[in-house]
């Protein structure tokens, strides 16, 4: 419990760490957020509400066309249909976006990352890293690989949590609970690995060394998940943040279980 309490607090270290000294770094999450959410996913719904106004015409027999006027009881139910469509369509849009967007901005940002990543162990502990972009380019590189990684894998959990809850619904509480869980933990694998791969930690290595301490990457990612249940600040505060913790975290790991001493 001890550890898992460790990781937890260590992520808002983290957040009081990048504040101080890398807020104007949060601008760039922002832009991003601007352009994927507000313009990516207008496009988009314009894009789906034409098909779902079909399905519901060929159902109804009601013509949702904007310009085709009728009156009375069918033009109060063709408005309130109307509505409910581009209703429905956005908080699709909202809920798909928002369940992988951490992973998208993580993937896009991770030469940020590495660069928070690797100046935060710098100020704290003091490693000296000279700046070689090829290196930086690097670690970014294999970041977002890992990702994608832990994307698919944490997709697949969750088709094959949604086909147990479908069949034993009574199962459904804790099967959202393993999920959650599944989720904390591979955000925080996402950013502990730009630590292990400083170390010079191959992919199956790093593997064994996120095991070995998953109560503290449980505790980092339940913290990050609770400030992520926000709007914006899941894009924008909770990434960079967690690019600072997950260096305090490790630094604060016992012997033989930090990067630094794993083996």
């Amino acid at each position: 419990m001890g550890s898992f309490f460790a990781g937890f607090t260590a992520f808002f270290r983290g957040m009081a760490f990048s504040i101080t000294r890398f807020g104007a770094w949060y601008l760039v999450p922002l832009i991003l957020w601007l352009f994927l959410v507000v313009g990516l996913s207008l496009q988009i719904s314009d894009w789906l509400l034409p098909y779902f106004y079909k399905w519901i015409e060929s159902q109804t027999g009601l013509d949702l066309s904007p310009t085709q006027k009728v009156g009375g009881l069918e033009e109060i139910i063709k408005t309130g249909l109307q509505l409910g469509v581009v209703i429905v369509v956005k908080i699709m849009l909202w809920y798909v976006m928002s369940r992988y967007m951490k992973y998208i901005v993580i993937i896009l940002l991770s030469p940020l990352f590495a660069y928070i990543s690797e100046r935060t162990e710098a100020l704290v502990i003091g490693s000296s890293y000279p700046f070689i972009f090829l290196q930086i380019l690097k670690d970014a590189l294999r970041g977002a690989g890992i990702a994608v990684r832990n994307m698919l894998l944490e997709t697949l959990l969750m088709i094959s949590g949604g086909v147990i809850s479908f069949f034993l619904p009574l199962l459904s509480p804790l099967v959202f609970l393993a999920l959650f869980l599944v989720n904390s933990y591979f955000m925080a694998f996402n950013f502990f690995d730009y630590v292990a791969e400083r170390k010079k930690m191959g992919v199956a290595r790093s593997v064994r060394y996120m095991r070995a301490n998953m109560p503290t990457l449980l505790g980092f990612g339940v913290a990050y998940n609770i400030v992520s249940w926000f709007p914006l600040l899941d894009w924008i505060l909770a990434p960079i943040s967690a690019a600072s913790g997950a260096v305090l975290a490790d630094a604060g790991l016992p012997q033989g279980k930090s990067s630094a001493t794993f083996s």
